[in-house]
């Protein structure tokens, strides 16, 4: 039998849930998110992500795992990763608005050739980056039945907070294996999706977290023919700073969220929590803020180890 999510359950508080559903919810996610470092893909590489240069770029009222996300994206080897795949054709799962198709644009010094975001709702800002940039194109569609919707020769796919909003998070990769299985060319992954830290920062929100446990069951599918590396990202102090700008306010409090009010005191201690927590490998594996998850299959060059 073929298992179709990481989860234990499948409620999904992006469709809402009665106070009954929600306190189940944090039970069963509670649950889940327990021995993270038990039965490990033992193939799997866990590492910390860095950057040397961290004071070039400056937030603006981003969350933490916002800003960590974007800055990983900013700081892939693009030039590499443009020798390794020739053309990048990208396909980006759970797109939203589809800024993610600019901003890859600026990333990767505009060595996208092709962006092809999907989302389960349609976004009215999609036709206008269609006219703007003509290799950007959209369509509606949720992960379930993603196979039929790969563009030809897409070799580069990725999510941004979108894996855990997925109930059914194993089909979609299961998807994504039979088409790299038939494609045979190298193909990069990158997903971006939040760790068990999250739940208490977050609270009731798509459908679950991830630990190095449960994302074993997504590297093993592909193992036959790739390796993978999850990065570890932010730790403790990002943590704490979530917690007293948005989720104390915002869902204790009730007073809103305290970025708004206080927005250059918040980029500068996001900035130095951020900092802090580069600076402790030990701290930021045991309670990350986010993961970074690359699946590099049919690989030429390993660019990620």
């Amino acid at each position: 039998m073929t298992h179709k999510s990481t989860s234990l359950h499948n409620l999904n508080a992006d469709k809402g849930l009665n106070k009954i559903q929600k306190k189940l919810y944090l039970i069963l996610n509670w649950i889940n998110n327990q021995f993270p470092y038990t039965n490990i893909d033992k193939s799997l590489v866990i590492c910390d992500f860095r950057c040397d240069d961290l004071r070039k770029y400056c937030p603006i009222k981003s969350s933490p795992a916002r800003w960590l996300s974007d800055l990983f994206l900013q700081k892939l080897p693009w030039d590499q990763i443009y020798r390794e795949l020739g053309r990048i054709k990208v396909m980006d799962t759970g797109c939203g608005t589809g800024d993610y198709g600019i901003r890859l644009i600026d990333y990767s010094n505009n060595r996208i050739s092709c962006y092809c975001g999907s989302d389960i709702h349609y976004h009215a800002n999609w036709e206008k980056l269609e006219d703007r940039y003509p290799h950007l194109h959209f369509f509606q569609t949720d992960g379930k039945n993603i196979l039929d919707y790969i563009p030809d020769g897409t070799n580069f796919f990725m999510t941004v907070s979108a894996i855990e909003h997925f109930e059914e998070d194993l089909s979609y990769f299961h998807q994504i294996r039979d088409y790299i299985r038939s494609y045979h060319s190298s193909v990069i992954q990158i997903h971006l999706f939040p760790s068990s830290s999250c739940l208490a920062l977050y609270r009731s929100h798509g459908v679950r977290q991830y630990t190095p446990r449960n994302i074993s069951k997504i590297t093993r599918l592909f193992n036959d023919s790739s390796y993978s590396v999850l990065f570890s990202m932010g730790g403790e102090a990002c943590n704490d700073l979530h917690y007293e700008f948005i989720t104390r306010p915002l869902y204790i409090l009730k007073i809103g969220d305290m970025r708004d009010l206080e927005t250059w005191e918040y980029d500068k201690k996001l900035l130095q929590a951020i900092e802090q927590d580069m600076k402790c490998s030990q701290n930021s594996q045991k309670s990350p803020t986010f993961y970074a998850l690359v699946i590099h299959s049919n690989w030429k060059k390993k660019l990620f180890l």
